[in-house]
């Protein structure tokens, strides 16, 4: 449905393989003025259709949003690299955009490169989502580099003035509005979430994250990053003063991951919304964490999701005491699946500390607590493994996953049974 100044075809299911197929939904477009959004999501597009509707959106003075998310379904990986590529290099020019979501297509790192010329060149767009897409770490590591590069050349045009890329808008050519000397692109917000980023294109993130230096919301959600390569990532992310929301979910953070966290909470004073479920902290890892919370370096955030990220009781007493003297204004606080007992005192201090701020709903269901008992075996049983081949339990997993090609190999995943490798 469209209205004025908003095209869309959302969701139609529409298969527009030619420019013929596509010429009548192009009119309806060309006949809205100034059109500032444009929707076409849930249809399949082939490379003609891409390729007629890029002609058209060279034309479109006014655009702000572009939602190409899932317009690809049941296309050949040898024509998505054409197709995607003429829609984006359509707006490489475009000094009106704001938004563009490129989520839910399968580029795979094949594609990644023909992102490469619009990300590394437009540098007016602050939304930027790009998730579900299979990229992998090579492919991710190609999109992060074009990003660096964007920062780059936002950079030279600032120093060069309003001449180069100058928007159509005035107030986007005035001098940004920070400390003197300081310059931020105008990225805001990134997704790039279920993209299987891995640890081994965080250095890459680290140094792009470190040269968009005002985000304020990064998601990073089910990208199989291991705990060595949060290091870098949580680095790159600690030249952004003004993150206000970060998501990690089901990652493999634990205590190297954590303390680089720990580390960063004091650069994150705007921070609302923190999630770290499926994260496996640790207790000594969300120790960590809940330490420097409790010290008011983050007294705005709102947010709290840590679901069943192997977090005990130990550790929840630290965030209890956090809650109570710097965390005010939380509102919403998950920590199911942890290892604590529901009715037990760790979890009765947390209530406590969240009603001293009159925020006694704000924590969520408790249902699938585990007991503290069985944290007690792990930890046993992590001692005793340590003891007999000289690693903990979640190195060895690690290097299973990971393929790790020593003469020991066979002898962990003995030594691991029945541990999930997931």
């Amino acid at each position: 449905m469209s209205t004025p100044k908003v095209y869309s075809i959302h969701g139609r299911g529409l298969k527009l393989n030619t420019r013929e197929d596509i010429e009548p939904y192009l009119s309806e477009l060309e006949g809205i003025p100034d059109v500032e959004e444009i929707h076409i999501g849930g249809n399949t597009l082939g490379a003609p259709a891409c390729q007629a509707l890029a002609d058209v959106l060279k034309g479109l003075k006014s655009l702000r949003v572009a939602n190409f998310a899932d317009i690809f379904t049941g296309r050949l990986i040898d024509e998505i690299p054409t197709a995607i590529g003429a829609l984006t290099d359509a707006l490489i020019h475009s000094t009106t955009l704001r938004e563009i979501d490129l989520s839910d297509n399968a580029y795979g790192p094949r594609c990644a490169p023909s992102l490469v010329p619009f990300l590394s060149q437009n540098t007016h767009f602050s939304i930027l989502k790009l998730s579900n897409n299979g990229l992998g770490p090579e492919g991710s590591t190609i999109i992060a580099e074009a990003l660096e590069k964007n920062a780059r050349t936002a950079r030279r045009h600032h120093v060069a003035g309003p001449g180069l890329m100058a928007s159509a808008n005035p107030a986007d050519n005035a001098p940004s509005a920070t400390t003197p000397g300081t310059f931020k692109t105008k990225l805001r917000v990134f997704h790039c979430g279920r993209n299987r980023l891995q640890k081994e294109s965080m250095a890459a993130w680290g140094k792009t994250f470190a040269a968009h230096g005002g985000l304020e919301e990064v998601r990073l959600y089910q990208n199989g990053i291991f705990e060595p390569g949060f290091p870098s990532l949580i680095a790159g992310l600690s030249s952004c003063p003004d993150l206000k929301y970060l998501d990690l979910q089901d990652n493999t953070i634990s205590e190297q991951g954590s303390s680089a966290i720990a580390k960063a909470l004091p650069s994150w004073p705007k921070l609302a919304t923190l999630n770290l479920s499926e994260c496996y902290l640790t207790t000594k890892g969300a120790s960590k964490i809940f330490s420097v919370l409790k010290t008011g370096t983050n007294t705005k955030i709102t947010t709290l999701q840590l679901q069943y990220s192997e977090i005990g009781e130990k550790a929840l007493v630290v965030l209890a005491e956090a809650i109570l003297d710097h965390l005010p204004n939380l509102t919403s606080l998950s920590i199911n699946g942890n290892i604590a007992n529901a009715e037990g005192k760790a979890v009765r201090e947390v209530i406590d500390a969240l009603e001293e701020h009159g925020h006694g709903d704000a924590l969520d269901e408790l249902d699938e607590m585990e007991e503290p008992e069985e944290e007690e075996e792990r930890e046993e049983e992590a001692e005793k493994r340590l003891d007999e081949v000289g690693e903990d339990d979640e190195t060895l997993k690690a290097k299973l996953k990971e393929g790790a090609k020593d003469e020991s190999v066979d002898e962990l995943a003995n030594l691991l049974g029945k541990s999930s490798l997931s």
